[in-house]
């Protein structure tokens, strides 16, 4: 017996290695960049290989920031297990689609060891075959989706569960356990691969309650027990990632859903199309010759026996083996839309089943069949993989397409030469499948994080905001993509008409059009190493475009030029304030504070920075003519006084002074974040959350949450929170600022100071209960939505939240009151 398992192991290590040497084939001859949702997987699995690479794992905060990578319904798994393959091959769209040969071992393995339960070593070994030839497996394999790795898990998954069930192992417990991680990283993949799984897991909760029933008390606990282990190490698995993100799960979950129903196939349920869907696609998924010669070749084999004794598989084992395919393919059938990666799981599934009718088939003419069950599948795989001949398959091949390649290295290249010691943003118009905003961020981290791409999402009568928000535009003829429309045409015409903008460079591309880069003459930030003196205090430069008087209400460019040491510099804060001369008292005074940089300087922290930045400065409305002077402090990243030398700036405002500078400075985010604490205050939260996400693609790593944060307790410590004036409008975009960052616990304290300053605001309560409902405090949620109501009883996303409390809270008669 060990003799033979050595021999399998042999086995499934050779079929590991042809597939391994048929990938590295395949890419070798392919030359096409990630499309976009294989761009965004690569953008986020390059992210989390680089927060593993600063591994603090007794730091709660370097765990939030590894969760934080991956903040929608795709999970952080994938790229956690692809994050070796970039440390051992380095980063790129290749390492990540041989990553998925790790998967590969353990979908082979796994389903030899249902093979080996189900039939014994040659069913297993047939199983892993035929799903190493899978045209629809092998067409995920060579790609980096997520759909190919939960396949993986569910089976190996699906696996732990079955030896549990019907293996009777010596050590139950321990699969139990087992079973429970399973579980776990299939919520860790994708939350609602566990959808998959409906039925098995009923299946386990009916087993572990009918003993209860029965005499015994040790019988009566055990299963329930054994299942209950389980639970608890999936939920010890998942929860420190779910909790953190389950609001954006959630969310993006409902917007893939609204998303496959407006682009991708239906078939309704209600319709024999729909039915019918699945079950004619899965042949083929597994390859339709193949199948058609298992299934021929298992009927001639059961012909002579038709009447011959029953099955040998009791209805109960029965049950359990059908149980995860046809509840996967019920609920796979149910659904709107549809398409092949959906039931992807399901093919291994398919492949045991032809596995056990090659290996129960008996006869002398078996041998020839068999070895014709080889031919076709090695033809198949071929002929999916390169299209070297005619397709057996009956599925669509995915041969490596050649040819030129595009121009995303050089293009992320040529932003990196003009700034190579900052982060920038790159605003990406086209949306093609080669030219993408998620490919082009994937290689902007590809090449040290330094540049960032995204897609401009301001809508058509906002786009100034966008044309004064980026310094890189990238632009492209011909054929803009699925999703482009007039917005960005418009955009397009704006930046090729603005003086403020020149062309850096231009590429021909595959599909006979040209992408063209365009930055701005004058950078909004601008980082060049400097000698380190012997002074190591930080020196600072101001000077105001156009020069005053300025009237109020109008908008000027403040220019700053900082130099000192990076590691100052990187994290630092200033905190300026417009004060009125002293000869002029009465007067008020205003702020501007920033970050240094906006947080977007990347260097050595032993060098020395001339940081040079051009901000809008905005002079308040209503403010009283007069002379102000500045005031500028710097502090470090952790509150720390910096020492700042600078020059005296004076700013005269006045009625008939200048109205508006050029518009070639972007805003200053700090500023933003007020405003948008002015928002929530006033309960405007469609526009609360439209500017927010504006906002966060100019800033694609939120820092200016972070900076805001830090500098709005300085202000709040210099001067306690009254209820009036700005103070309590800088503790709403304190508990903004916590709340977008999913600090909890300080959103709740800055919250609860607000209601406690203003208790008849019902946004201030509503947004109170909100985040207690996110930290799963439902009681605490609904005292503070139940007093919000009594102030405004007829706010419907109130009243959405309250319904969601008392759920939580098993509140029956509550929750149908007010679903009533």
């Amino acid at each position: 017996m060990r003799l033979a398992r050595g021999r399998d192991g042999w086995i499934l290590l050779g079929l590991w290695l042809a597939g391994l040497l048929l990938d590295v084939l395949w890419l070798q001859r392919h030359a096409q960049p990630p499309a976009w949702d294989q761009g965004e997987h690569l953008s986020r699995a390059l992210g989390v290989w680089k927060v593993l690479g600063e591994a603090a794992p007794f730091d709660p905060h370097w765990w939030q920031r590894l969760w934080a990578e991956t903040p929608t319904y795709r999970g952080p798994f994938t790229y956690v297990v692809t994050a070796p393959v970039f440390s051992l091959l380095g980063p790129g769209y290749g390492s990540a689609i041989l990553a998925n040969g790790l998967f590969q071992a353990l979908l082979l393995g796994s389903l030899y060891g249902l093979g080996r339960l189900a039939h014994g070593r040659a069913a297993g070994l047939w199983a892993a075959f035929l799903c190493g030839v899978s045209p629809a497996l092998l067409n995920q394999r060579s790609d980096y989706l997520i759909d190919f790795s939960l396949t993986a898990v569910l089976t190996a998954t699906w696996w732990l569960l079955t030896v549990r069930v019907l293996g009777c192992p010596r050590r139950p417990w321990l699969w139990s356990l087992g079973g429970g991680l399973g579980l776990g990283a299939v919520f860790l993949t994708r939350p609602t691969g566990l959808l998959m799984l409906w039925l098995p897991l009923l299946a386990l909760a009916w087993m572990a309650l009918v003993p209860l029933l029965q005499r015994g008390r040790h019988r009566r606990i055990d299963r329930l027990a054994q299942l209950l282990l389980a639970a608890a190490a999936a939920t010890a698995v998942a929860w420190p990632w779910w909790s953190q993100n389950w609001l954006t799960i959630l969310s993006t979950v409902n917007k893939a859903r609204r998303w496959g129903v407006l682009y991708q196939d239906g078939l309704e349920a209600n319709t024999l199309e729909g039915w019918l869907f699945y079950p004619r696609l899965l042949p083929t998924m597994a390859g339709a010759s193949l199948v058609a010669v298992v299934v021929a070749g298992g009927l001639l084999s059961a012909w002579p026996r038709r009447g011959g004794p029953p099955s040998r598989w009791p209805w109960q084992r029965l049950a359990w083996w059908l149980s995860f395919p046809l509840g996967a393919l019920l609920l796979a059938t149910l659904m709107s839309t549809k398409d092949f990666r959906f039931v992807l799981p399901l093919v291994p599934q398919l492949c045991l089943g032809l596995g056990i009718v090659l290996a129960a088939a008996a006869g002398r003419w078996t041998t020839g069949w068999r070895l014709a069950v080889l031919g076709v599948g090695v033809w198949g795989a071929l002929a999916s993989q390169f299209a070297l001949a005619a397709n057996p398959t009956g599925f669509p091949p995915r041969p490596p397409i050649g040819g030129p390649a595009w121009p995303l290295e050089a293009i992320v290249a040529t932003i990196r030469q003009r700034s190579p010691h900052q982060l920038s943003t790159l605003a990406v118009l086209p949306d093609s499948q080669g030219l993408n905003a998620f490919n082009l961020d994937a290689e902007g981290r590809r090449q040290n994080f330094r540049v960032a791409a995204r897609q401009t999402v301001a809508p058509v009568d906002q786009l100034d905001g966008d044309l004064a928000g980026f310094d890189w535009f990238l632009l492209k003829g011909g054929d803009q993509g699925v999703m482009s429309d007039a917005r960005q045409a418009a955009l397009d015409a704006m930046v090729r008409r603005s003086p403020a903008f020149q062309a850096a460079g231009r590429w021909p591309l595959p599909d006979g059009s040209s992408a063209e880069l365009f930055g701005r003459r004058d950078l909004s930030l601008e980082v060049t190493p400097v000698a380190c003196g012997q002074d190591r205090r930080l020196q600072l430069d101001l000077s105001v475009q156009p020069p005053s008087p300025l009237r109020p209400g109008s908008e000027a460019v403040l220019i700053s030029r900082l130099r000192g040491p990076a590691a100052e510099l990187r994290d630092g804060l200033l905190l300026l304030d417009w004060q009125p001369e002293a000869a002029e008292a009465g007067l008020p005074s205003w702020r501007h504070d920033r970050g240094i940089g906006q947080g977007m300087v990347r260097a050595k922290p032993s060098t020395c920075l001339e940081v040079r930045e051009r901000l809008a400065l905005v002079v308040p409305a209503g403010l009283p003519d007069g002379t102000y002077r500045l005031r500028a402090r710097a502090t470090g990243g952790q509150g720390r006084p910096l020492a700042l030398l600078r020059s005296p700036l004076t700013l005269m405002v006045a009625a008939g002074g200048a109205t508006a500078s050029d518009g070639g400075a972007p805003p200053n985010r700090i500023d933003q974040l007020v405003d948008l604490g002015r928002l929530l205050r006033r309960g405007e939260l469609d526009r609360l959350f439209q500017q927010v996400g504006q906002i966060n693609q100019r800033d694609p790593q939120q820092i200016y949450l972070a900076q805001g944060e830090q500098l709005l307790r300085a202000r709040l410590q210099e001067r306690p929170a009254s209820t009036g004036g700005g103070d309590l409008e800088d503790l709403y975009g304190l508990a903004l600022a916590q709340a977008l960052q999913r600090h909890a616990d300080g959103a709740v304290d800055t919250l609860q100071r607000i209601v406690s300053l203003e208790p008849t605001n019902p946004h201030a309560l509503m947004a109170l209960g909100f985040v207690q409902l996110y930290r799963f405090h439902p009681a605490q949620a609904q005292v503070a939505l139940d007093a919000a109501a009594r102030l405004d009883p007829g706010n419907p996303t109130l009243r959405t939240l309250r319904i969601v409390a008392r759920g939580l809270r098993l509140d029956v008669a509550g929750t149908l009151a007010l679903l009533r």
